[in-house]
């Protein structure tokens, strides 16, 4: 097929019976979707636009499925109206972009587009502004960055050059509302002609089940990846059936660890391309830590250094393709024209009035035995603190207040060899898996979930959370010094039975957004009770049997269950 830009407008040149996209073996409609089919549902987005006047040339955009996202997307472009992605779509940031001062119209929190329906080509121009999106800073507050076309096609363009999709088809594990996602699984596959897959496979079983449909029917599959997703992959799964399967890997996010490249080489057979790169420049430059630690840069860019090591870019991802425009990371370059990161150079701070690289220390961490991964983070306490985020392989993760003690002596005595005692981390989160959000990224709202508990001692020590079968389960630990075990016993204190339930609630509203108010129980059981220092998990669940909605819960740790039963649920009622 012949490459075109976005700016030509690909999705029109299609051959009505190619495929466009892949339903996976896990969807009930599972099979191929032709390009005659997924214009029908541009076409039924393009009805929904036009009977909503509430939107002024800009479109609040978010879809899980990503058919429907490139029909809306499309749709929108047609219209000569830009599209805004949010990061998601729970109220509270669909509402703060709403409020932003701009008119939008909303395609998102669960709205879809009707009946299938003819499109219409217009004759209006493209928007100057292709996509919005929103990074979530350093800061917590998120960066509004505007993409234009040019930059959308230029990247497009160098990625093509260097890697282009010989495969079969396009899977992903991260999401596309992120511009990684958005140019790997939407836009190249439109501009390239390639199928892409209509779910995300974020878990390393499903990833195994889409592997071994393709190899049954001979396909070969480019996997969009990201660190977090790599560094889980179990070798206990039958890998080397569908190996064949698997085409070109590619990852971005954050740097890759070497152990964790080496492990999805080893089972998945192709070696992974690392990205580096940003919302705000683009990409720019890549990787195979199998062919040395350097990053080479994108063809069409220009890098250097400068007294401080801070690397400067020119690129014709950036919106001013002729600046140089200076980044916080720092680099240092190499002979043969690569380069090798630093770190961020804003990540030197005084603790107890002596300067020190986090850099330093994160790297320090994450070499001591039993350490997958760490951050460390500076918090205002009475003074300037440092708390730890440290992933710990199975066998190391405490479970109890004197394995959470042990643990935390013994990284201190081991760090304390190359750093004085002030400057040693304070406050210690150990976390099974890496927590990010959808774009893949630890953000500054997560790290301050982390440690909300300083601050909170109502509060539970949340340590993560991910989807499972039943619902969602959460990872929590028990604060030594949590206000609901004082009084509950002098003996020994434990955590009351209520406070499982007040836990419950407080994290079903944010999860699922919950507009419900707790009604009573229902067969829950208390069999033993929570200690301080406990680490446990919670799986909450929403249940809606005839008319009334209910929350099913259940909480287990090492030692065994510690609830399980019903609660239930009643409309809330707004007071004036």
């Amino acid at each position: 097929m012949r490459h075109l830009e976005l700016q030509a407008r690909p999705w029109r040149e299609r051959d009505a019976d190619a495929r466009i996209a892949w339903r996976p073996p896990t969807d009930s409609a599972a099979g191929w979707v032709s390009v005659s089919a997924w214009r029908q549902r541009i076409g039924a987005w393009q009805a929904l636009l036009a009977r909503h006047t509430d939107a002024r040339g800009a479109w609040l955009l978010f879809d899980s499925d990503p058919l429907e996202f490139s029909a809306a997307l499309v749709a929108i472009w047609e219209r000569g109206e830009q599209a805004i992605l949010p990061a998601d779509d729970q109220p509270a940031t669909l509402a703060a972009l709403r409020d932003s001062g701009q008119p939008l119209g909303t395609l998102a929190g669960g709205l879809r587009a009707g009946g299938d329906r003819d499109p219409v080509w217009s004759h209006r121009p493209l928007p100057t502004v292709a996509v919005t999106l929103y990074t979530s800073g350093s800061t917590g507050e998120p960066q509004r960055l505007d993409k234009r076309f040019a930059q959308l096609d230029a990247e497009l363009t160098t990625q093509r050059a260097l890697w282009p999709y010989a495969e079969d088809l396009v899977i992903g594990q991260v999401s596309h509302q992120h511009i990684y996602g958005l140019l790997f699984l939407i836009l190249r596959p439109l501009a390239e002609g390639v199928p892409f897959a209509t779910r995300p496979c974020p878990y390393p079983e499903t990833l195994h089940a889409w592997l071994a449909a393709c190899a049954g029917a001979r396909l070969q599959a480019a996997l969009v990846s990201a660190p977090p997703a790599l560094s889980r992959l179990p070798a206990t799964l039958d890998w080397p059936t569908v190996r064949h399967a698997q085409g070109r890997i590619y990852s971005s996010g954050a740097p890759l660890s070497r152990a964790a490249s080496d492990l999805a080489q080893a089972l998945l057979g192709s070696p992974v391309h690392e990205v580096y790169g940003s919302s705000e420049t683009g990409g720019i430059a890549w990787r195979v830590q199998q062919q040395g630690e350097s990053w080479r840069t994108f063809p069409g860019l220009t890098i250097r250094n400068d007294a401080e090591q801070r690397l400067w870019l020119r690129s014709p991802h950036l919106a001013e393709p002729q600046s140089w425009q200076r980044q916080a990371d720092r680099i240092v370059l190499d002979p043969d024209g690569g380069f090798r990161l630093l770190g961020r150079a804003d990540r030197i701070v005084k603790i107890g009035g002596k300067r020190l690289s986090l850099t330093a220390m994160d790297r320090a961490l994450g070499e001591l035995e039993g350490v997958r991964r760490a951050q460390t983070v500076t918090l205002n306490r009475r003074e300037l603190r440092l708390g730890a985020i440290v992933e710990l392989d199975p066998a190391h993760v405490p479970h109890d207040h004197a394995s959470h003690r042990a643990t935390v002596k013994r990284l201190r005595r081991d760090l304390a060899r190359r750093f004085e005692t002030p400057a040693l981390p304070r406050y210690w989160r150990f976390v099974e898996t890496w927590p990010t959000n959808a774009q893949g990224k630890l953000s500054a709202t997560l790290r301050e979930r982390l440690f909300a508990d300083l601050d909170d001692r109502r509060a539970p020590r949340w340590l993560g959370e991910r989807a499972v079968a039943d619902g969602i389960e959460v990872t929590l630990e028990v604060p030594e010094h949590c206000r609901y075990v004082d009084g509950h016993f002098d003996a020994q204190p434990v955590v009351p039975g209520v406070t499982l339930v007040h836990w419950a609630m407080q994290l079903a509203r944010r999860l699922f957004a919950l507009a419900a108010d707790f009604a009573g129980l229902e067969r829950l059981r208390f069999p033993q009770p929570l200690l301080p220092g406990d680490r446990f998990r919670l799986t909450l669940a929403q249940r809606r049997i005839k008319e009334s909605e209910s929350l099913m819960i259940t909480c287990e740790s090492a030692r065994g269950q510690h609830a399980s039963g019903r609660l239930m649920l009643t409309e809330s009622h707004d007071v004036a």
